[in-house]
């Protein structure tokens, strides 16, 4: 962790957003040192705060690693803007800001009151990016729904699986944690981008539908040709042997599993001979891709027994040296543990103010900049932790006009 600048010093952004898409969208910019002030309101926690995983036995809103994961390096207020002085409070905010960021539905952001003829008449300049589900037009526009609904309805969770068989999902809630948030962030640099050469602000209409079918293009587009796109398990239509291959128990774990993707020729025959079986790379079944494909039952059925003979780790090695892609597949907790994520020093390790949850690994930025750092320099918020201190700096209230709200449950 260093001191040096960063991208966005200076950046004041409003979180308006909960759960996963636009949470992580806004933690990325305070990893890039925007000042990202989250309103949450005890009357409604943010999900996220209620789930696990946590401590055993602690049921305290501050605990989820889930929630403070995708919040490190936020300050929280907590507002309740469905009343009339939460109301004007929020719009102070809103004067504040260079941005504004939600993911809740149009109908929860119509009780706030924070719809974008409001915001935009009460700052002309903030960029404020709305992240519903489906847009905000259309006909389903209206529509609820998670990051599991979301999977299965942009097509995600219709390619996982064996064809003939019901689809079975991709195991996590794949819009939220990878496209959305990164077509966010895209959209809000741009638009901040073009705020400090032109000095407007402006509207993103961001549909989380729309950002996760973006990125299914190669089965949208084969089927919109006339060719199908079967759900193929770990085949693929352009590679062979391509899957995952059961090894031999080993000490550690009786499950391990070697995965290796044959793109090219070359791959093939290097893949042979790093497997002792020179007699495969001449086999005519197996002498091209579209010949392994015809014949990738037999190919998976050798490619299977090899590895069942195999200790999974050193059988990486050998294909790694003989320029095989391959990888082995691991649990969370080897993950966790990874050797070259240690080296890299992916992870934060960053002590949160919950005296329960105490020092606790963050995923660190995806992303490293020689000249302004992109890092996290602080754990994720209690809940209404910075209330008085945002209260007082931000919304201009002295110390006991503050209270007063709190009392009067405006402020938490």
């Amino acid at each position: 962790m260093s001191s040096a600048p960063r991208a966005l010093d200076g950046v004041k952004v409003l979180d308006l957003t909960w759960f996963g898409a636009g949470p992580i969208a806004t933690r990325a910019l305070a990893n890039m040192g925007a000042d990202v002030v989250r309103v949450e309101t005890a009357k409604r926690p943010d999900g996220l705060r209620l789930v696990g995983p946590r401590p055993p036995g602690n049921v305290s809103l501050n605990a989820s690693g889930y929630y403070n994961n995708f919040n490190a390096e936020k300050r929280s207020i907590t507002i309740d803007l469905t009343t009339e002085r939460g109301h004007e409070l929020g719009l102070d905010l809103i004067r504040w800001a260079d941005v504004m960021m939600t993911n809740m539905t149009m109908r929860a952001v119509r009780q706030i009151g924070m719809t974008w003829d409001v915001v935009q008449r009460t700052n002309p300049g903030i960029v404020a990016m709305y992240q519903p589900m489906q847009g905000l037009t259309g006909p389903h526009t209206e529509f609820v729904g998670f990051g599991a609904v979301l999977s299965a309805v942009c097509g995600v969770n219709g390619l996982a699986g064996f064809e003939g068989a019901p689809p079975i999902g991709v195991g996590s809630n794949y819009p939220d944690y990878v496209v959305n948030p990164m077509h966010a962030v895209i959209a809000l640099l741009a638009a901040l981008r073009h705020r400090r050469r032109i000095g407007e602000g402006q509207l993103i209409d961001m549909s989380q539908l729309e950002s996760s079918v973006a990125a299914l293009s190669t089965p949208v587009f084969a089927e919109a040709n006339g060719a199908a796109y079967p759900r193929q398990g770990n085949r693929s239509p352009y590679a062979a042997p391509h899957g995952a291959y059961r090894t031999a128990e080993a000490a550690d774990r009786a499950d391990r599993w070697l995965v290796l993707a044959c793109l090219e020729e070359a791959h093939w025959q290097a893949a042979a001979r790093a497997m002792n079986h020179l007699e495969w790379a001449t086999d005519v079944r197996f002498a091209s891709v579209a010949a392994r494909k015809a014949n990738e039952d037999a190919l998976d059925a050798l490619v299977a027994a090899w590895a069942t003979e195999q200790h999974g780790p050193t059988a990486l090695g050998a294909l790694q040296a003989a320029g095989v892609p391959a990888g082995l597949v691991q649990r969370a907790s080897e993950v966790l543990a990874d050797p070259h994520l240690k080296a890299r020093e992916y992870y934060a390790y960053l002590d949160h103010p919950e005296p329960a949850v105490g020092v606790r690994a963050y995923d660190g930025p995806p992303v490293r900049l020689s000249a302004t750092p992109v890092e996290l320099r602080r754990a994720a918020p209690l809940l209404g932790e910075h209330t008085i201190e945002i209260a007082t700096t931000i919304l201009g209230l002295s110390e006991d006009e503050a209270a007063t709200l709190i009392a009067e449950q405006v402020l938490h």
